[in-house]
Order: C-alpha cells, then structure tokens, then sequence
C-alpha cells in the first residue's frame, strides 16, 4: 500500500466514542497531576463548555457528590467562550461555597464574555502565555422585523449608532438622522438592552468588592475595572492578555515550569476530545440523511445538497 493509500485510509477512519473515553483518561491523569504540583488545590475542570442554566445544576450535583472533601481549597481549569451571565453569576457564587478559602482559576486558552465574569471570581486568575479573556457587553439576538434575519449585536453599538445620529442632526444632516432614526429596531427595548450592560457590572463590582482579587483600594478599583470590562473595549472579541489583567489592578500571574505543561497538556487533550464529538455528530447527521426520500432531498436548496454531498464525501460508508 503506497503512502498516498495509507494517509487515506488514515483520514476515512471513522471518529469512535472509545477514542473519547480513551482521551478522557489522559486528562484526568493530568489532572491529577497538577494537583501534586507546588501549591496546588484539588481541581475542578470545566472544559469547552458553555455557560447556562443547565451546567450550573450539573457542577453543583457534582461538587456536591466528589468535592466535598476539597477543604475550602480548590481551583478551576477554565476553558469557555463563555455563555448566560446570570449563570456564570450563579456558578461563581457556587465556586466559592467549595472553595471558601481559596479559590483560583486557572486559563488554558480562553475565558471569554461570561466566563471573564466567572474567574473574576476567585482569589487569582493563572494564565497561560496564549490565554485571554474577553470584554462583558452582553451579546443580544434578536429578529430583524424589517429584514426578517436574526442579528446579533451589543448594547455599546446603541450608544455608537445614537451618537451617529445625534451628530447628523447637529450637522443638519436632518433627512439622514431621521432616515437612521426610522430603521432603529426595537426602539420600546432599547433601553433594557442598554441595561443589561448595568446588570454585568453590577455582577463584577460585588464580586470583587467581596474577595481579594483586586490588588489595592477595593471600592474604587472594582468600578473602575467593573467598567472598563464592560464598557471600556470596542469589539466583544477583543483579546485581553495577561499583562494587561495585571495591569488593570487584577490579581493575575502567568503559568510556569510543570504547572504550564500540564494545563497546556489538558487543553491540548481537550481539544482533540472536541473534534473527535464533532465528527461523530456529523457522521450521525449524514447518516441521517442518507436515510432520506430523494424527492424531500431534491427540494433542499442547491447549495444546501453542495455542502451535504462535500460532507459525505469525506465520510466512509459503513462495512458489515
């Protein structure tokens, strides 16, 4: 068998849940691990997951079952996009209920949106060279009655696009300023949109006006970093790193030595575990569809039946 065959065979071999149970022991072996390394607390990991209702039942139904015995002491690998912001609220709250001591929360890669909230939380934030965390302006999705599609934008692009607006009436741009006053949607909610940047620095200034996280004058500083996480970035996406989580008063410090290879190694582990669930979930999607009439497939939108055919093209047919 050439090369060319074996690579192949190699990428048609179908993704397997024992693959995932397989990687899900190396990352509790590693886990373990860091638990053994200088100063380290019984952990926690909460991995590719997004925050929600649903996840806060399931970490308290297991902190309650396997950490009772974490003696006030514990930290939490954080790997999330981030999710619910009454959520991560609730979480944080949770988090430090177990680790009423100390409760740190360690950054593989990313911490973003609600999940900043989440590690703003504890006693200090570990990161590793590449982790970031992620401005708080809550992202709203809403139907565009005029256009009839869902779009997704900030409180902060309200503020920006009234300002816009403001200045064409104040440079007697009126028929403009009124044509972009007309095609303002959701004009009776506006105003609870723009809340919603109050309710998530509420949520950080009593977080950190009750722990230490904040390195000096605590009232003060947690609204001044309160705001600027929700407020101070120009895209939801912006890329905070560990210089300047430090450098806005948080207590933060970079990972080091064995304790950086080993979370490095988590997320590493993690991911391959990802993108093994995701094939699978593809597989059984064409699987699904291979099952369909091909009358109800021939009414599927030509492009639509393109990127089916290119999906199940690179999945191999089952052998009996």
């Amino acid at each position: 068998m050439s090369k060319t065959q074996k690579d192949q065979k190699r990428r048609k071999k179908p993704a397997t849940k024992k693959q995932i149970s397989e990687l899900e022991v190396k990352i509790e072996e590693n886990i373990k691990r860091l638990k053994e390394t200088e100063n380290a607390n019984l952990c926690y990991p909460l991995l590719g997951v997004k925050i929600t209702c649903e996840l806060v039942d399931d970490v308290y139904e297991d902190l309650r079952t396997n950490y009772k015995d974490c003696d006030g002491h514990l930290d939490i690998i954080v790997d999330s996009g981030g999710g619910d912001i009454d959520a991560a609220y609730n979480l944080a709250m949770l988090f430090r209920k177990f680790g009423h001591q100390e409760l740190n929360f360690i950054i593989p890669r990313w911490a973003k949106s609600a999940a900043t909230l989440l590690v703003c939380s504890g006693n200090k934030i570990l990161m590793t060279p590449v982790a970031e965390l992620g401005p708080l302006d809550p992202q709203i999705t809403e139907l565009n009655p005029l256009e009839g599609r869902l779009e997704q934008f900030s409180p902060l692009h309200i503020e920006s696009t009234l300002d816009l607006i403001r200045d064409e009436f104040k440079k007697g741009n009126e028929k403009l300023a009124e044509g972009l006053l007309e095609r303002l949607q959701f004009p009776l909610t506006l105003g609870s949109f723009k809340k919603s940047l109050d309710i998530a620095e509420q949520y950080l200034i009593n977080l950190f006006e009750t722990r230490d996280i904040v390195s000096s004058n605590k009232g003060a500083e947690a609204k001044k970093i309160a705001n600027r996480l929700t407020r101070g970035y120009a895209d939801h996406g912006y890329c905070i790193k560990i210089d300047e989580v430090k450098a806005m008063g948080l207590n933060a410090s970079e990972l080091i030595g064995e304790k950086l290879d080993l979370v490095w190694e988590i997320h590493r582990l993690n991911s391959q575990k990802q993108k093994i669930q995701k094939k699978i979930r593809e597989e059984e999607v064409m699987s699904k569809i291979k099952e369909l009439p091909p009358e109800l497939l021939d009414k599927l939108p030509p492009s639509l039946q393109q990127s089916l055919l290119g999906i199940s093209n690179t999945i191999p047919e089952e052998k009996t």
